[in-house]
């Protein structure tokens, strides 16, 4: 914003001085024009940081969308990471899927949601709670990622958790993502 107003002052600056100069508004190309249009650029990455914006609210309308239609077609259990997590997946006809998974260890309550979207992940969010027994919940974190060709596109976090922590990367979601479809493949259909 601030390189936007700087550069509408200097081109109102150059015209003014061009006026004064042969008080006339007539265009003569000098060094500060071309030093001026080799800045607009910096207006068309604002416009495509507004396309980003407007991409972001487009997935999170598409999940909730697809959250509130929500069948939940399959559940299941599992005790992968050494605690007993619930596993809701719902699956669309039009190539998207949703994946919850809850658990709780102690008193903390987690939660995992994966939004992908013709096999590729689109959106997640990551959440933990402080919930003790007897308590209503307390001192919530939430992150939320938004992702485009494979990339981590941007991510947002509220509240005290990891994301305040030196050694967390963003990134690790894509593993996490991943280790969770594979976890999925090992979810047994039947009983033995």
């Amino acid at each position: 914003m601030k390189k936007t107003l700087l550069l509408l002052v200097a081109i109102i600056s150059l015209a003014s001085c061009e006026f004064k100069k042969g008080n006339s508004l007539e265009k003569k190309e000098t060094k500060s024009d071309i030093e001026i249009s080799s800045k607009i650029p910096e207006i068309t990455e604002q416009t495509n940081e507004e396309k980003e914006r407007k991409f972001i609210l487009e997935i999170y309308s598409q999940f909730k969308e697809e959250f509130s239609k929500c069948d939940q077609n399959i559940v299941a259990a599992s005790d992968f990471n050494g605690k007993k997590e619930f596993w809701r997946i719902c699956e669309s006809k039009k190539g998207k899927k949703i994946i919850i998974i809850n658990s709780q260890e102690d008193s903390l309550l987690f939660e995992e949601i994966y939004f992908e979207k013709n096999g590729e992940l689109i959106y997640a969010l990551e959440s933990s709670m402080y919930m003790p027994i007897n308590h209503f919940a307390t001192s919530p974190w939430v992150c939320e990622f938004y992702f485009r060709g494979g990339k981590l596109l941007y991510y947002e976090s509220l509240g005290h958790g990891k994301t305040e922590t030196d050694e967390w990367e963003p990134e690790s979601i894509f593993e996490m993502f991943k280790n969770r479809l594979a976890e999925l493949k090992n979810i047994s259909k039947e009983i033995d």
